[in-house]
């Protein structure tokens, strides 16, 4: 009985916001969309449904979850945006020794729930699992290099997820950002629950383990703020010490 707390205890610690949720990644099914019905787990391994583009607006500080199912071969992210806020009493009731019997994974990881900080985004949705009630549909695969078995990815090492995402932050609306020592600019993808909106704009103030070289900025943008990740472009990502995720802005020529 003990084994299996530890492990339900281990499991359920959350990864940076965003992936992550990135991670975090953005998924998103409309009303007006023909989604797919939902999937047994063994079968939502496989990604057999084709992805569908599908874009979303209105998504700032939109409440989402996702389910990490971590596989020798990648981590498959499941996210719930669009489908469900992500209900506080099936979350924390949530049965991860059950749900990593069901995916036959070696490990499930709850990260969330988090909150989106762009204003509209579009990208590629797969099948839907449900876990434990809580629906979500596949979003995207992470190199299994990049999780910790307590902790998640570690604060500001940078990783490279896969996914298809076009994020837009809208113009004359605030972004918060994370500058590394080469002037690279990696925009706050997604908040956590810990954090609300109107404290963002000191978050800085609170990093206590931001390396050497590092910055937190806010600025007001003067023009839409468009991110285009593909899947034959490579995307760079970080999570800070809170677990909240932030993608890099691609420099221009």
């Amino acid at each position: 009985m003990n084994n299996n707390r530890s492990e339900i205890e281990q499991h359920e610690r959350s990864l940076p916001a965003g992936c992550i949720p990135f991670l975090k990644f953005g998924v998103a099914a409309l009303i007006a969309l023909a989604v797919v019905g939902s999937i047994l787990p063994a079968e939502a391994q496989d990604k057999t449904v084709k992805p569908q583009a599908v874009t979303v607006t209105g998504t700032r500080n939109m409440r989402y979850c996702e389910m990490l199912v971590v596989k020798p071969d990648g981590v498959l992210v499941y996210n719930s945006t669009g489908l469900n806020d992500c209900p506080a009493d099936k979350w924390n009731a949530m049965d991860i020794v059950q749900i990593k019997q069901q995916f036959g994974a070696e490990a499930i990881q709850k990260n969330g729930p988090h909150f989106w900080m762009m204003d509209s985004q579009t990208l590629d949705l797969g099948e839907k699992a449900s876990f434990n009630g809580i629906e979500a549909r596949y979003a995207a695969t992470l190199d299994p290099a990049m999780i910790q078995k307590t902790a998640g990815a570690a604060p500001y090492k940078v990783f490279m997820p896969k996914k298809t995402q076009r994020m837009v932050y809208a113009k004359d609306k605030p972004v918060f950002e994370l500058v590394d020592p080469d002037g690279n600019v990696y925009v706050l993808q997604a908040r956590n629950e810990d954090h609300p909106i109107e404290s963002l704009a000191t978050l800085g103030e609170k990093m206590k383990q931001l390396p050497a070289g590092w910055k937190y900025r806010t600025r007001t943008l003067t023009e839409d703020l468009v991110l285009d990740l593909g899947p034959d472009a490579t995307i760079y990502a970080v999570g800070d010490e809170f677990r909240q995720y932030y993608t890099r802005i691609p420099k221009t020529k």
